[in-house]
């Protein structure tokens, strides 16, 4: 029998340890920068492109890295998010399109779990209920106090205040999209802190002319 090719030494990446609650913005950069780290390994032992990934990688950490390291950590972590889904949305590579916007995709992907552990952390005590009535009840009046759609046009957003059980209280915001004559969309975030960086819940709804 002929004898068995030599084995790699090279120890296989091992999945991350789930990160502990962040409490301060610099253990969320130092967070996503281990992200990065791994993604750039994972880039440099692809088995096809592999130039592709390492450059789509090292954009995406131009992107974090561009982005202040300042605020509380939720804030920050969201930020360096919506530039990395603005870099999603436009990168690719003309030697490899698909493979440079799946590696792309990988970090993204990735940061947004590291996003979503942490409010599980913020929202651990949270009633979900309560959370969801809450901002069903907030929806309801704003779209019974604006008869005509096109109003909302002129309603950049909606803050304010509400109070549930145990003398919590949550912060509501509503947004406005595509409002016209005949119609509008309305989007409703209730968050648990008064910065509103800490999302608990999202909800939509529609605004129609009033027939009377």
């Amino acid at each position: 029998m002929g004898e068995f090719p030599e084995l790699s030494k090279r120890k296989p990446l091992q999945s991350p340890r789930p990160e502990p609650e962040l409490k301060t913005v610099e253990e969320m950069f130092k967070a996503i920068r281990r992200i990065m780290k791994r993604q750039a390994i994972k880039a440099s032992e692809s088995q096809y492109d592999v130039m592709v990934c390492v450059r789509s990688v090292d954009a995406a950490k131009a992107v974090f890295e561009a982005v202040p390291v300042k605020g509380r950590p939720i804030g920050y972590g969201n930020a360096v998010m919506s530039a990395l889904d603005a870099l999603h949305e436009i990168f690719w590579d003309d030697e490899g399109e698909y493979t440079s916007r799946g590696m792309v995709g990988d970090v993204c992907f990735d940061v947004e779990q590291l996003l979503d552990r942490q409010y599980t952390f913020k929202h651990r005590n949270i009633d979900e209920k309560e959370v969801r009535l809450l901002l069903n009840q907030e929806m309801e009046q704003i779209i019974a106090s604006i008869q005509t759609p096109s109003i909302a046009l002129n309603e950049a957003n909606i803050k304010t205040e509400v109070q549930g059980a145990n003398n919590t209280t949550y912060y509501v915001e509503f947004t406005f999209e595509g409002a016209s004559d005949e119609y509008a969309s309305v989007i409703g975030k209730i968050y648990s802190d008064e910065f509103y960086e800490n999302l608990i819940r999202r909800d939509f709804g529609q605004l129609f002319p009033d027939d009377d």
